[in-house]
């Protein structure tokens, strides 16, 4: 059996978990809303991220060819020509008869 001072000491002592409890709980209460505002703000930003790479995405894939813009904006476009060398130097070849304007005296 208990004595009276034991059963007093042993409510003080659930009276003071109780409250260290609801002290925590309301800590943690705080914790959950601030977490929850930042997870909604965190949201938000994600979309307008999301949307930005969407709109830049669409312009790297716009070039002359497939919009208005001009053949100088386009920015990766190949500047290397398709041409293979031939071989030849450049002008007229060896054994090539070629043709020349003559002088008129008037026209």
């Amino acid at each position: 059996m208990l004595t009276v001072q034991q059963a007093v000491f042993t409510v003080e002592s659930l009276i003071s978990k109780v409250q260290q409890q609801k002290q925590l709980i309301t800590h943690q209460q705080q914790v959950i809303e601030q977490l929850l505002k930042e997870n909604k703000q965190l949201r938000k930003e994600n979309e307008q991220l999301k949307y930005r790479v969407q709109e830049l995405e669409a312009r790297t894939k716009k070039n002359s060819s497939n919009s208005h813009l001009p053949p100088s904006s386009d920015r990766f476009a190949n500047t290397r020509s398709s041409r293979q060398p031939s071989g030849n130097k450049p002008g007229g070849q060896e054994g090539h008869q070629g043709t020349t304007l003559r002088q008129v005296e008037h026209q």
